[in-house]
């Protein structure tokens, strides 16, 4: 017994002294302890917080879905205890174990807490921490990836590149690759590089065990196939997934999908689509998504291309979008998308459009390009109003006043009855058995069985312009509040009430005075009809451009042009009307058409650059480089006259009048040529020589200038002054000329050289602004359009900190996200400069020069 206590004290001591830190017993109770008392029960509680997360997520499957899908505020904050606990867990090795190796894994687990509960900055000391001490390469390559996403949320897509390229060399874990490549897809998708996105996908999933999230992944890359115009390699994605029983939704999605991405062949093939479709429509499961299904369904006839049919879908989809606002922004994104692109019909699209950002989330991908989309064609019907209500003002002109206010009487009549009517519909029976028979309008006037007036956009449109026109853009009260405001009343009374003939006076007022408002409308003096005319000529020069370069419609553009010139002979807006339609016959090959505008321009506007450019199709850049050398002329001839080269300055004025006669500073040259006769001749010679420029020039800056020394001289005749004024000119030219400087540690700006018309330009800065928002959004960069010559803009983007930021800026614009990559038509260059430098390029006018200047200096 004696013996037996002894062995196991002496095993017990042994053990205790096994378990010193530096021993290896103690190194694994050490290692133990930590794992399972505080990693593993952290780890598994963020996997709870993971699989919540993952449940909550709200997938828009009419667009590619989000590789990682963003984190819902609300719920994170419920999740917080939960977030706390896995600090807490994580945190008890790091006091206890600090030398355990599974300290650098709990630092990681505390990281992703502080990520998800929104704390940014602390997340991303947490992983630098890892990044920069762990000596395990696994640990250190997941807090990177941790260390992308966050940079990724914060928009900061410089350092996740700058990230993901410090992984090219290294060897890394399957979990981890995995990771990396998701991230790294995440990233080519928010930049619109689908092959890249593609890419990174394939290989992801091949390290990808879970089943539904392999799932999830497969169906977005079909997604991504289909978007490139892959629809064979989307089918085999999307029937993989529905082999392997995905969950409910995802199935019934990648059903759809699989529809969307069969070949059609034949009406047969057609038929069974359209079969599998009908059928999924009758299954009770499927109640809750009757509006994607007919959406499809529509989307299927639109490939057919039978638009009346698609149509006819899409109102059944809105109408069985009875909670789904995003699926119902799809289906009138889509319908005004028809009325748009296939029936070129503008105003419904107008109105649909208007719909769909109604109900839009704006944080959509694309919702941009819908906006600028709305906006055309919002500017498009308003020129089209302008004309047919100016054009029905004057027909009214032309009647008695007697019939003018009996049709004024029946106008106001008539919108009383459509306010009246508007009051019934928003009355009757509300959602239920009326929304089963909301429809969408095709042509204009509501479909037949439509008994929903707030389901139809083109009605709504109509009856809100109608209302602002006739109330004015009033505030929203009650019928009760209106009336006592208008019988003066301060209180409510109970019973009949007994104000009838009140409010009866008070509404024949108000109808004489909106009477008085539309005849006093009627242009009827000729002071009246000529701003009218003025109205629909500037309407219709707007259209005509509205047609010929946003909506590509040259037949259009050119009847609305024509239209322009027949109504309005001397219209200022003649010469160029006459080249926009000589271009556009030019363009449609119409031979003997350009010929006869080309003869009629010139023979209307000899001395108009529009007619300078139907021969000289580069004339506004020659024209530029022209007054270049005429200014450095006339600089010349100043230095001169400073000098008191009198004669001098006389020759070389005569040379550059006869050398660049099309120069924009006459003027100039005129006034100098004053200037050098008061020197050369008498008082009363340099007299006439101002009056003679003033008479030339009266709108010229230096007229005032011109008139002061008339004025002296007068005073000089009469006897006033005794003595001639003296003669000066009124601005000094500078010799020296600056020369460039480089200066890397000053901010630099990224410089494009747009040679296209302003349209374009204003797209391309629209671009811009949308890019540096997503994808620059803390450089806080500022876009601003420079006038460089007549035909040449500068879109400058400033400021960057140095030369070094603005270079890699500048690389990262020959990327497929970038505004540049898309650019047709108009021919740009860049480069990047200091204000300094681009305050000298502008007075120096060459381009080529300073370009020059930075190779040899900066590279």
């Amino acid at each position: 017994m004696r013996l037996t206590r002894f062995l196991l004290f002496f095993f017990l001591l042994t053990v205790l002294a096994g378990c010193a830190p530096d021993k290896p017993l103690g190194r694994f109770y050490r290692n133990l302890n930590a794992r399972f008392n505080g990693y593993f029960l952290a780890r598994e509680k963020m996997e709870e917080v993971e699989a919540k997360l993952e449940a909550a997520t709200v997938n828009d499957y009419n667009t590619i879905l989000d590789i990682l899908p963003p984190l819902d505020t609300t719920v994170l904050r419920s999740l917080a205890p939960d977030l706390d606990e896995v600090i807490k867990r994580a945190s008890f090795p790091i006091a206890r174990h600090p030398k355990s190796r599974w300290i650098d894994d709990c630092y990681v687990l505390i990281g992703k807490a502080r990520y998800y509960q929104g704390e940014d900055a602390e997340a991303l000391k947490t992983f630098r921490f890892v990044q920069t001490t762990s000596p395990d390469r696994h640990a250190r390559h997941e807090a990177m990836i941790w260390m992308m996403r966050t940079y990724l949320r914060q928009k900061d897509y410089d350092q996740v590149f700058s990230i993901s390229e410090q992984f090219k060399k290294e060897r890394m874990n399957e979990d981890n690759g995995r990771e990396l490549l998701v991230t790294r897809a995440h990233l080519a998708r928010i930049q619109n590089n689908l092959p890249l996105a593609v890419e990174n996908l394939e290989r992801a999933i091949q390290y990808t065990e879970k089943r539904d999230r392999q799932s999830r992944l497969r169906f977005i890359l079909g997604q991504l196939y289909q978007a490139t115009n892959q629809d064979a390699k989307a089918y085999e994605q999307f029937a993989y997934i529905l082999k392997k029983s995905p969950p409910y939704e995802l199935g019934f999605y990648s059903n759809l999908n699989l529809a969307q991405v069969t070949e059609l062949k034949s009406d047969t093939d057609k038929a069974k689509v359209e079969d599998f479709l009908y059928k999924l429509t009758r299954d009770d499961k499927n109640k809750e998504y009757l509006d994607k299904i007919y959406f499809d369904l529509a989307k299927l006839e639109l490939r057919e291309k039978d638009y009346p049919e698609a149509l006819k879908l899409l109102r059944k989809s809105t109408a069985a979008s009875t909670s789904n606002r995003v699926q119902k922004a799809y289906s009138y994104q889509l319908a005004g998308q028809i009325y748009y692109e296939n029936l070129q019909q503008y105003r419904l699209a107008q109105a649909y459009y208007d719909s769909t950002l109604q109900l839009l989330p704006p944080t959509t991908l694309g919702y941009e390009d819908l906006a600028d989309r709305r906006t055309v064609l919002t500017a498009f019907t308003q020129q089209l109003e302008i004309i047919r209500t100016e054009d029905s003002l004057q027909a009214l002109a032309q009647l008695p006043a007697a019939d003018r206010s009996q049709r004024v009487a029946a106008q106001i009549q008539r919108e009383r009855e459509m306010e009246a009517a508007a009051l019934a519909a928003a009355a009757a029976p509300k959602p239920g058995e009326a929304r089963q028979t909301a429809t969408l309008p095709i042509g204009g006037a509501p479909a037949q069985g439509s008994t929903w007036y707030f389901d139809n956009p083109v009605v709504l449109a109509s009856a809100r312009n109608d209302f602002l026109r006739t109330w004015g853009d009033r505030p929203l009260q009650d019928n009760w509040r209106r009336q006592a405001a208008l019988s003066g009343g301060t209180g409510l009374m109970a019973g009949v009430p007994t104000s009838t003939a009140v409010d009866s006076t008070a509404l024949a007022a108000a109808s004489a005075q909106k009477a008085a408002t539309y005849l006093a409308a009627i242009p009827v003096t000729p002071e009246q009809r000529k701003i009218s005319d003025t109205r629909i000529e500037e309407a219709l020069f707007t259209l005509g451009n509205i047609y010929q370069q946003r909506l590509r419609e040259p037949e259009k553009a050119s009847q609305t042009f024509q239209q322009l010139l027949q109504r309005f002979p001397s219209s200022t807006h003649a010469s160029e009307v006459y080249y926009s339609l000589y271009v556009m016959a030019t363009a449609a090959q119409q031979t003997e058409q350009a010929a006869g505008y080309a003869k009629t321009l010139k023979e209307r506007f000899p001395t108009s650059k529009y007619s300078r450019l139907i021969d000289q199709p580069d004339f506004l850049r020659t024209y530029s480089a022209e007054n270049q050398a005429a200014h450095a002329l006339y600089d010349s001839a100043y230095v001169l006259y400073e000098k008191e080269k009198y004669p001098e300055a006389l020759t070389v004025l005569a040379s550059l009048s006869e050398k660049h006669p099309q120069n924009d500073i006459p003027d100039q040259i005129a006034f100098l040529l004053a200037l050098v006769t008061g020197r050369t001749q008498s008082p009363a010679a340099f007299k006439a020589a101002m009056e003679t420029f003033a008479g030339q020039y009266p709108e010229s800056p230096l007229v005032p200038k011109a008139r002061d020394f008339i004025a002296l001289h007068q005073r000089y005749e009469s006897g006033e002054l005794t003595k001639a004024p003296e003669i000066s000119a009124p601005v000094a030219p500078k010799v020296e000329e600056p020369t460039y400087k480089a200066e890397r540690s000053l901010p630099h700006s990224f410089v494009v050289v747009h040679t296209g018309d302003s349209l374009a330009l204003r797209q391309l800065m629209a671009s811009y602004q949308t890019y540096n928002q997503r994808f620059h959004p803390k450089k806080q960069l500022v876009l601003e359009n420079v006038a460089f010559n007549d035909s040449t803009h500068l879109l400058v983007i400033r400021a960057l900190p140095d030369f070094l930021a603005a270079q890699q800026y500048a690389k990262l614009q020959s990327a497929r996200s970038s505004p540049l990559a898309n650019l047709k038509g108009p021919k740009f260059a860049t480069f990047v400069i200091t204000d300094a430098n681009l305050a000298l390029l502008r007075k120096l006018g060459d381009i080529a020069q300073y370009v020059a200047f930075f190779d040899k200096n900066y590279k």
